[in-house]
């Protein structure tokens, strides 16, 4: 993580000074511990209640943070849900209805102040070298932060335009959608997280980061689909080119007897071995199914292929429940996903095939597999491309994962560069759609 926010959120009926003054402990820290049930830790952005482990308290406040909860507790701010399971889970912590219930947000200095900068370096170091060591381990088991020099060289071709300034948020629009959609009463848990994004991206107090998967995290990440229209670089409205089916077609692009041949060769996937020989022996003749599979996701049409499965399945639910199963364990404990699973497996068994073995030693590995080359393929060596190139110098690229975001009157150039790109270095014809805004 290189770039952080200089503030952090609590509920606007919190007493901060008060509580501080009575319980002698440091705001910054007591608002880091809060801003944690305001703007979510990764992964628990949709929860109320979070899980809260030791490595990731410590790392915000450090030991104090014991203190700090125990006064929460106390003082009835927060409350536990769970207890903590050696091996099992972590501690579970929601705020109370008061505060969940708050009708805003206030913001606190959580800067860093480093005073003894010897200690810093030293703290640095360690992290860097304790980041080399762990690129041997598989990625569960890592826990340093990608050092700053690296993120830094990774994402600068998407960095830079958030710190020229230029990006904007119609802050009274965005919180009179809020308003309108009454999220303080329909979804509280989003409410409060909603006003912290446009706060900080209006007050331009970014905060970036990445994850074991090279995915590339900003305040944008998190602004939802009915606030992106409130977004503007350079005064100009920003528009969404958002990739269709991306794990599926991320699925084909990986099912290439060139691309694993040499990741067999070169021992760099954690798979069965035997069955990954099988693949490769497959893939070498050239299954007609796999031609099939590819016109589909390059039309951006898979998830319609199966509407026949069930009269009950609709286009959401072909789509939520092969996903799961392009991820999931390999267990059918839905209809949904015995009939889905079932239909992939007879209608394009090479990739079944490719999901078997990507699943071989640690089910996750798949969908590891598929978001680390969604990173590499879309955020950096897309953008690398995109915006070292002298013509495009003044185009602004943001993204959100599988959309890339710009200017309304680039997006036209962007959709055509992004799909010269792909059938150049991929030999795919990515499919797109606009987003955001209507086109005319």
């Amino acid at each position: 993580m290189a770039i952080r926010a200089s503030f952090g959120y609590y509920p606007n009926n919190f007493d901060l000074e008060g509580f501080c003054t009575t319980n002698n402990l440091p705001a910054e820290k007591v608002v880091r511990i809060l801003n944690l049930f305001i703007y979510k830790p990764l992964g628990q952005e949709e929860n109320r209640a979070l899980y809260l482990n030791t490595v990731l308290l410590r790392k915000s406040v450090g030991n104090i943070y014991r203190n700090i909860l125990e006064c929460l507790l106390v003082n009835g701010v927060i409350e536990n849900l769970k207890g903590y399971e050696v091996g099992v889970n972590s501690r579970v912590y929601q705020l109370t209805d008061e505060y969940y219930f708050a009708d805003g947000v206030s913001k606190h200095s959580i800067k860093p102040q480093f005073l003894n900068k010897a200690l810093e370096s030293q703290n640095k170091a360690r992290n860097d070298s304790k980041y080399i060591a762990e690129l041997k381990l598989s990625k569960a088991h890592r826990t340093a932060d990608l050092p700053d020099k690296l993120f830094e060289g990774r994402y600068r071709s998407l960095i830079k335009w958030f710190r020229d300034g230029k990006l904007t948020i119609d802050i009274s629009k965005a919180r009179s959608i809020i308003d309108t959609h009454n999220f303080i009463e329909e979804a509280p848990n989003k409410y409060l997280h909603y006003l912290a994004i446009v706060d900080m991206i209006n007050e331009k107090d970014y905060h970036m980061k990445s994850d074991k998967n090279n995915r590339f995290y900003t305040n944008i990440t998190n602004l939802p689909k009915i606030l992106r229209g409130c977004l503007k670089y350079d005064g100009e409205e920003l528009v969404g080119l958002d990739v269709s089916n991306t794990q599926p077609l991320l699925l084909a692009v990986i099912c290439d007897y060139i691309y694993l041949k040499q990741k067999y060769e070169s021992k760099s996937i954690d798979v069965d071995q035997k069955k990954f020989l099988n693949l490769l022996r497959h893939l070498y003749r050239n299954p007609k199914d796999l031609k099939e599979y590819k016109i589909l996701v390059e039309s951006g049409k898979l998830y319609e292929s199966f509407l026949d499965i069930d009269p009950s399945f609709n286009r959401d639910i072909i789509k939520d429940n092969l996903i799961k199963v392009i991820n999931d364990r390999g267990f059918n404990n839905t209809r949904e996903k015995k009939l889905i699973r079932g239909a992939l497996k007879d209608r394009f068994p090479t990739i079944s095939m490719l999901l078997d073995v990507l699943k071989s030693v640690d089910h996750r590995y798949a969908s590891w597999t598929l978001l680390s080359k969604e990173a590499n393929m879309f955020i950096i060596h897309f953008a690398e491309i995109f915006c070292n190139n002298p013509a495009h110098k003044s185009i602004p690229l943001f993204t959100i994962h599988d959309c890339f975001l710009t200017t309304k009157s680039n997006a036209e150039l962007l959709e055509t560069e992004i799909k010269q790109f792909f059938i150049k270095n991929y030999m795919i014809d990515i499919p797109l759609k606009w987003e955001l805004v209507n086109i005319k």
